[in-house]
C-alpha cells in the first residue's frame, strides 16, 4: 500500500510525465521515467526524446572536498548519493548547458570553481551533451527527458540526504534554462532558477508549461543577451521578459566585442576562412555572453576590493528611456545586481544596464545632464562632450549631443567607465561648434549646471558655476559639487 501511494505521489507531482494504466501512454515511456507525448501543451517540438542510454545524461558532484574530481550521482541510485561529498544541510547548485554544449565547457568548470571559491556548497554539472547536438529539435525534445532524470535525483538526494529544495539553485543557459524550468514545475518550494538566455526557437509564442517562466521556483532571474526576432544568424535567446525579474544587458540585444554576423555570404566566408568551431563561436557570442557575465557576477561578489565594479541595474519601460536617463530611481533595493545577488533587492519587472566588451564586462555606469541656459543664443549647432572627474580618476571625454542646441534644453548621456574614478570631484565641458556658411557670429552656449548620477553609489552631484559659457574648441571645468539642486543658485 505504501508503494502504491509514494508511485501515486510522485505522479501527482510530475503529472505530465507519468501515466497509469487506465490511460495508454499516446507517446513513448522510459521506466520509472514516465511517458512523454506529443500532445497539448507539448506540441512545441513534432519530436519525441531519445531514450536515456542513447542521451547518456551524467550527473557530476564537485564539492569542497573534491573540486577537481567529480562523483557521479546516479537517479534511482541512492548509495551513489550516499557515498557521496553531497552535504545536505549545505545550498545546492545545479548547472545545467545548453545546445552543442557540453559539461566540461571553460564556462561551466569555471562557473563550478567561482561557486566552490565563494562558499561550501554542493554543485552539481548536468553533462547532456549527447541529447543536446544536432538537429535542435531532437535537442529540443530531449530537454522533458533530462529534466525528469534530474527531478529523480533532487528527489533521491532529498530523501537520501535531507537536501532542502529551498536552497537549491539551478542555472541553466539556453535549452539548459528550460531544462530548469520543467523540473522547477515539478517540485514544490524550489529555491531558484537563473535562466541565461533561455533559448527563444520553439519556445516563444508557446505555454507557459514548455518554457521557464516565474512560477517555476520561488526566485526566477534571467539575463537575456541575444533577444532579437530569431533567425539562423542570431535572436537565439527569448526576448519576452520570464521571470520574476529580467535583466537585458546592451538593451539585450547584440553584445559589446561581438561581431555581427548580417549575412549568409559572410557566414560562408567565416566557415571558409576561420572553420567551423570559430564560426559557430562568432554566431553565438551574444547568445553566450549570458554565461559570461554570470560568471563574471560570482567573481565579482566574491572579492573583497573596496573598489569592485558590480552589475548594478536599473527599472524602465524601454532602454531607450534608460539611456536618456530617465528612469533613476535607485533608491535602496530598487536598482538590483545582476546576477549571483539578484535575490539581495526586493526589485521585480525588466531591467536594463550597460556591460563593457572586455572579460569581466563590468563597467562604472555615471549617467550625465548637461542643462542649457535659457538665455543661450537662440541658434547653435554642434557637438558637447563632457569629463567627469573622481578623487581617484578621470572618464574619458565622452559625447554628449551632436546636433542643434537650443537654450533651455537638457542633454544627457552615459558614461560606461571600466575602472571606478571614485567620488565625482570635477566635471569638464567643452564644445566643437559647425558653421554654415551664411553664419555671420561665433557661436556660444551658456550653460546652468551639470549633473551626474552615479548608478553605483546611489548619489547625484550638481556641478555650477556663474558664467559658464563654451567658446568653440575650448573647455571649462566645474568643481566643488553640490548634492541639493537647489544650490545651484545660478541655476
Amino acid at each position: 500500500m505504501k508503494l502504491v501511494l509514494s508511485f501515486l505521489s510522485f505522479c501527482l507531482v510530475a503529472r505530465s510525465l507519468c501515466f497509469n494504466n487506465s490511460s495508454p501512454c499516446n507517446g513513448i515511456s522510459f521506466h520509472r521515467l514516465g511517458c512523454f507525448s506529443l500532445d497539448p501543451p507539448f506540441d512545441n517540438t513534432q519530436w519525441l526524446p531519445q531514450a536515456p542510454s542513447e542521451v547518456g545524461t551524467l550527473f557530476r558532484l564537485y564539492t569542497r572536498r573534491n573540486r577537481d574530481v567529480p562523483q557521479l550521482l546516479v537517479p534511482h541510485d541512492r548509495s551513489s548519493i550516499i557515498q557521496s561529498h553531497l552535504n545536505g544541510r549545505r545550498p545546492t547548485k545545479i548547472i545545467i548547458h545548453g545546445f552543442l554544449q557540453t559539461g566540461t565547457m571553460e564556462y561551466v568548470l569555471n562557473m563550478k570553481t567561482a561557486l566552490l571559491d565563494k562558499g561550501p556548497m554542493n554543485v552539481l554539472v548536468v553533462d547532456w551533451e549527447n541529447g543536446a547536438a544536432f538537429p535542435y529539435n531532437q535537442a529540443v525534445a530531449n530537454t522533458r527527458l533530462v529534466a525528469a532524470q534530474l527531478y529523480v535525483l533532487l528527489d533521491d538526494m532529498v530523501r537520501a540526504r535531507q537536501v532542502d529544495v529551498s536552497k537549491v539553485h539551478i542555472i541553466g543557459h539556453s535549452l539548459g534554462a528550460h531544462v530548469a524550468g520543467y523540473v522547477g514545475a515539478r517540485t514544490p518550494g524550489l529555491g531558484r532558477i537563473s535562466g541565461l538566455d533561455p533559448a527563444q526557437p520553439s519556445y516563444h509564442n508557446f505555454s507557459t508549461d514548455v518554457r521557464l517562466d516565474s512560477s517555476d521556483a520561488s526566485f526566477v532571474d534571467v539575463i537575456h543577451t541575444d533577444a532579437i526576432p530569431f533567425d539562423t544568424l542570431g535572436g537565439f535567446g527569448m526576448i519576452e521578459p520570464v521571470g520574476h525579474i529580467d535583466f537585458y544587458p546592451n538593451a539585450g540585444r547584440h553584445q559589446p566585442g561581438c561581431h555581427d554576423e548580417s549575412s549568409y555570404m559572410g557566414l560562408v566566408e567565416d566557415f571558409i576562412g576561420q572553420g567551423l568551431t570559430a564560426t559557430e563561436s562568432r554566431i553565438s557570442c551574444s547568445h553566450e555572453r549570458s554565461t559570461q557575465l554570470f560568471l563574471a557576477s560570482i567573481i565579482h561578489s566574491a572579492s573583497s576590493d573596496h573598489h569592485q565594479c558590480f552589475f548594478r541595474a536599473v527599472h524602465c519601460d524601454t532602454f531607450e528611456k534608460f539611456m536618456r536617463g530617465e528612469c533613476l530611481n535607485c533608491l535602496p533595493n530598487l536598482c538590483p545586481i545582476m546576477g549571483i545577488e539578484a535575490p539581495s533587492s526586493q526589485a521585480r519587472g525588466v531591467h536594463y544596464l550597460n556591460t563593457t566588451s572586455s572579460p569581466g564586462y563590468c563597467g562604472f555606469q555615471y549617467f550625465v545632464t548637461v542643462s542649457v541656459s535659457d538665455s543661450s543664443m537662440s541658434f547653435t549647432y554642434g557637438h558637447i562632450e563632457v569629463m567627469v572627474t573622481g578623487n581617484l580618476a578621470s572618464t574619458s571625454w565622452t559625447q554628449v549631443h551632436l546636433g542643434e542646441i537650443l537654450p533651455g534644453t537638457t542633454m544627457t548621456t552615459m558614461i560606461l567607465c571600466p575602472y571606478d574614478i571614485g567620488n565625482p570631484v570635477e566635471v569638464s565641458v567643452r564644445a566643437h561648434y559647425i558653421y554654415s556658411l551664411f553664419s555671420w557670429t561665433s557661436y556660444q552656449v551658456t550653460l546652468n549646471k551639470v549633473k551626474v548620477d552615479s548608478i553605483m553609489e546611489f548619489n547625484t552631484h550638481f556641478f555650477c558655476d556663474e558664467g559658464m559659457v563654451l567658446l568653440d574648441g575650448e573647455y571649462i571645468t566645474v568643481s566643488s559639487p553640490v548634492y541639493e539642486e537647489s544650490s545651484c543658485i545660478w541655476a
